[in-house]
This record gives C-alpha cells, sequence and structure tokens, in this order.
C-alpha cells in the first residue's frame, strides 16, 4: 500500500474515532463503567495454539483477539502485549518459548558509537514489526466498530534497558546520565516510526509498555522517561489517538510524573506490588483517567470465578467516587487464565451500579 494510500486511510479513519475521555463520560452518565482487561493469551489456550505462533502470524493473532471479543465483549481489545518486538527488528537476539512471550536475551549497546549500525535498519521493513501492524488492521476492519483498538509500543527506558541493559541503565542514570539520554533520544526515534504505523493502521490506543522506570526516582523518571514520552505524544495526539502508560510493580513514587507527561491515562498493577488505587487516582487528578488493577495472577489465573467476583467488586466500591476510572487488570493475562474468570470480571463490571 502507499504512503498516500495509508495517510488516505488514516484521515478517513480520524473522522471516525471517539476520544476515551468521551466513552468514559457517557458511561458515567449511564450509570455505567468501561471494561478493558489487558489480555491476548488466554485466547491461544482455547484455540489450541502457541504464542510463538500467534505473535509471529497475524492472522492467527488476529483471530486470538476476534475469540476473545466475542466471547467477553470488552470495551477495548489490545494485541497480544511484546516488549521484545522493536528490540528484535533492530536485531537484538530475542528468544521465542513456544507457551510464553518472546524475550530478549543479551543487551549489546556498551556506548553510543554502538549505535550507529542499528541507525541504518528500517525497523518498518521487519517481519514481525509488519505482523503486530497487519494483526491492529485486521483488528481495525474486523472487530465491531464500539470496540476501540489498543495497540502497544515499548517505552524510551525500557527499550534502552534492552539495549544496553537495565541494570545498566539505572546505574548510568545517575553516573552517566548524558549516556541515558543519547540511548532515550535513539529508542525514542525507534518507537516514534513504530508508534506511527500502527496508528495509519487504525489503533484507537497507544499504551506505552515502560516497565523498568518503575526503578528510576521521580526526578530520573521526568528526565528519562517522561520527557520523552511527550515528544510521542506530539505525533499521537495530532492523530486524534489516546495514550495509556503502563508500569508493572509499585509505580505510587511517580503517578503525579506519569500524569504530567500529557498522557490520556494511567494504567496501573495490582495491590499486591503496592499500588493504591483510589490514592493514585488522587495523586493523577480528574483530567488523566486510571486504569487498574485486579491481580493478573493470583485473581484471574489462580482464583475461582467467585475470587474474581469479590476483587472486582471490591474495587468497584473503593473506586466508586471517580468517574475517570476504567476497570482493567494490573498487567497482562497471562496463558492459563479460565475463560470463566474472564467472564465473571466483565459480568461483575456490568452489572455494577
Amino acid at each position: 500500500m502507499s504512503a498516500t494510500a495509508v495517510l488516505k486511510g488514516s484521515k478517513k479513519l480520524l473522522l471516525k474515532r471517539r476520544s476515551l475521555a468521551d466513552r468514559l463520560k457517557q458511561a458515567w452518565a449511564e450509570g455505567r463503567r468501561l471494561a478493558a482487561p489487558l489480555v491476548g493469551f488466554p485466547a491461544c489456550d482455547w484455540l489450541g495454539v502457541s504464542i510463538k505462533v500467534a505473535q509471529q502470524n497475524y492472522g492467527m493473532h488476529y483471530k486470538c483477539i476476534a475469540s476473545l471479543v466475542e466471547r467477553i465483549q470488552p470495551d477495548a481489545a489490545f494485541m497480544m502485549m511484546d516488549l521484545s518486538v522493536e528490540a528484535n527488528a533492530l536485531g537484538l537476539p530475542v528468544r521465542f518459548p513456544l507457551h510464553e512471550s518472546s524475550t530478549v536475551e543479551y543487551h549489546p549497546i556498551r556506548s553510543p558509537e554502538d549505535l550507529l549500525a542499528y541507525r541504518q535498519i528500517n525497523i518498518l521493513q521487519d517481519s514481525r514489526i509488519q505482523s503486530y501492524i497487519k494483526t491492529v488492521e485486521m483488528m481495525r476492519t474486523g472487530l465491531p466498530e464500539e470496540v476501540l483498538i489498543g495497540a502497544y509500543v515499548v517505552g524510551p527506558v525500557t527499550l534502552s534497558g534492552l539495549l544496553a541493559g537495565a541494570e545498566q541503565v539505572a546505574v548510568d542514570s545517575i553516573l552517566q546520565p548524558e549516556k541515558v539520554d543519547f540511548l532515550c533520544r535513539f529508542s525514542t526515534e525507534v518507537i516514534q516510526t513504530y508508534a506511527r504505523a500502527l496508528i495509519y493502521a487504525g489503533a484507537d490506543l497507544l499504551c506505552i509498555l515502560e516497565p523498568t522506570a518503575v526503578i528510576l526516582g521521580p526526578a530520573q523518571f521526568e528526565r528519562f522517561s517522561a520527557a520523552y514520552v511527550r515528544q510521542i505524544l506530539d505525533d499521537v495526539h495530532r492523530a486524534g489517538v489516546d495514550t495509556i502508560y503502563h508500569i508493572c510493580g509499585n509505580s505510587m513514587h511517580l503517578i503525579e510524573a506519569m500524569a504530567r507527561s500529557g498522557v490520556s491515562a494511567l494504567s496501573l498493577d495490582s495491590p499486591q506490588t503496592g499500588v493504591d488505587l483510589p490514592l493514585a487516582a488522587q495523586k493523577a487528578g480528574p483530567d488523566v483517567i486510571v486504569m487498574g488493577n485486579i491481580n493478573p495472577t493470583t485473581v484471574m489465573k489462580d482464583g475461582t470465578a467467585d475470587d474474581v467476583r469479590k476483587a472486582c467488586r471490591c474495587l468497584l466500591e473503593q473506586m466508586r467516587p471517580f468517574p475517570n476510572f476504567i476497570m482493567s487488570t494490573g498487567c497482562d493475562l497471562p496463558p492459563g487464565v479460565p475463560l470463566e474468570n474472564l467472564l465473571a470480571f466483565m459480568e461483575t463490571v456490568r452489572r455494577f451500579t
């Protein structure tokens, strides 16, 4: 497809897009909550395919997401979470287990000069990048129009950690901050390229995955994550796409900095990691949407349907005062989550008044 055709298609999409805030306001006015669990992998179980196949075959990837949407009917559907896709496109060694998400095995960057070879790589010509873009295109055209289409990109600090090692980035953020700035600038350019392609493919929501940033203090987070995320947002918001900042673990010390970045929403981890969602909503303020935070493992995977209902009702009651709340999971759901638990999650949200 030519660049002109892609741009024309994206302009048509912009006319149809409706902001997440508008959807939330309508739901609040109607006395209901939006439900958007971060889920993809469990569909591999009931379709009998491996995660490896789903992450490398866009037709099967879409089939899994479409099956989820048909069975649980969420307000937003996300492609499968993959923290390695941009790093893989740059040529880093990646391990592909059959039934787990892929992971980067080695972090080759030791100095800024090492990045020179990577600058000549066009990541949009990578087969896995193209597979994810094709998946979003199929979600855009194949899923019900009322379902928001969510896509993921990795965050600047996290991609820098995949390039140079997360521990090294943490140390350098204190001892050699200019080196981390250099890495984050390069990472941001890569992320922007991928993000634009996902938007043109039809994404309504862009979720920025920044788990490595949880190890930073507020000032370091502002410098090495939020400042570069704002550059990504310049492109995204012009396209009418909403953004979500997702950080795994206890991010309570970063809530204000995350909210100041300009994203539409914060996706926060479960209470077991130390996240107090009502307090986080207070810190974020009324203009930033807060998503979360049912435990993906102990509740959704290992609990019973009754456990899920109890946890969901408890969280819904805690978040009752906050109109800027979307019911979600604390992180991406692992394989093995029973369908009945997903149905219990959705049923509890739909029936809550």
